[in-house]
């Protein structure tokens, strides 16, 4: 090698320095980006660790909701056939209501076709009036009238045991009964022909014992009117009798037991009340619908007291007045209040 001189030998060294100098700058900045480039990996490793556990837990979701919709569907499935079945009885449902209800309301017609016209009350008891609203379609409670001659006339007022259907068969058992007794036995007198129902009605149920007595029943006022005479009698199970004259009530009470069986076997005997009657007196029958009927601001009866200042305050005004008046009041006391039984008023003018 040829030697260099001192210069030349500085300028090399002085070369050699900066190039260390350059390399070791270069090697710092790849330290530099070694370090930063470790650092990125290892927030990489970090993004991806988290990354995959997102999507395990992603994946366990997704698991849980294909769990979740399928018991969802199956759920759907049991509900849309349960609904299809509750369906089915409810339509089997409404197809037996709407038999019954047809059955009830030809029921109906049959009561109605039974029961006396207004023309043939109208004939036989001109000055009267007759508020009859049963409870349900058909009633347990029904009005009866017979004109035996001119003069006397005979007219009742009867509750049966219950309402609704059986009361119906109890209500057209017991008007057929007092026709049959009217007809073919000739009786007149109340208290006779009260008797004589009892007897039907015991052998037309076949009732034995105390209890069944207590299942089926009548309580009934009857009455007859003698205009020959001026005479007014009546018999009652239950029922009462009321006379309006001057203002004045008088009450005539019935006997405390119902047509039917009342204690054990023993045969039931009537009262027989006769009173004179005046032109212008009022005579009311009725069920006990009226004064139980529930109302008012403490929803309570009517009560039998209140009913008879009602009657006395009416009691001049004509009879179809009289009956839109108990109407009235009757509906204003019970308000929005169901109706609890069947309701029957009867009132005569002589």
């Amino acid at each position: 090698m040829e030697h260099l001189s001192p210069e030349q030998l500085m300028l090399e060294r002085q070369k050699l320095d900066s190039l260390r100098q350059e390399l070791e700058e270069k090697n710092k900045q790849m330290w530099a980006m070694s370090e930063m480039v470790y650092k990125e990996k290892k927030k990489t490793e970090e993004q991806l660790k988290e990354i995959t556990e997102e999507k395990s837990k992603l994946e366990a979701q997704k698991k849980e909701n294909e769990e979740t919709v399928k018991m969802l569907w199956e759920q759907s499935t049991a509900i849309h056939h349960e609904k299809e079945r509750i369906d089915k009885l409810r339509n089997q449902v409404e197809y037996s209501h709407k038999e019954i209800i047809d059955s009830v309301q030809y029921a109906k017609k049959i009561q109605q076709a039974i029961l006396p016209s207004q023309e043939y009350v109208n004939s036989i008891l001109p000055d009267s009036f007759i508020f009859f609203k049963p409870k349900n379609i058909v009633s347990g409670d029904f009005f009866w009238v017979n004109k035996i001659d001119e003069y006397r006339v005979l007219f009742a007022a009867v509750d049966c045991t219950g309402h609704g259907v059986p009361g119906a068969f109890m209500s057209i058992m017991g008007y057929h009964l007092l026709e049959r007794i009217i007809t073919e036995q000739k009786l007149e007198e109340p208290a006779q022909i009260l008797n004589e129902l009892s007897n039907e009605v015991i052998k037309s149920l076949k009732q034995t014992t105390e209890l069944e007595s207590v299942k089926d029943g009548m309580d009934i006022a009857l009455c007859k009117i003698d205009h020959k005479n001026h005479t007014l009698q009546y018999a009652g199970a239950h029922n009462p009798l009321y006379l309006i004259r001057n203002g004045v009530l008088t009450e005539i009470k019935a006997d405390r037991k119902s047509v039917g069986i009342s204690v054990g076997s023993k045969i039931t005997h009537f009262s027989n009340h006769t009173v004179n009657i005046e032109k212008g007196d009022c005579i009311y029958v009725f069920s006990d619908g009226y004064v139980d009927q529930k109302g008012g601001p403490e929803n309570v009866k009517f009560f039998y007291q209140p009913f008879k200042e009602l009657l006395v305050k009416i009691h001049q005004e004509n009879m179809q007045e009289q009956r839109l008046t108990l109407e009235k009041v009757l509906a204003e006391w019970k308000g929005d209040k169901g109706q609890i039984d069947d309701i029957l008023v009867m009132g005569v003018r002589i």
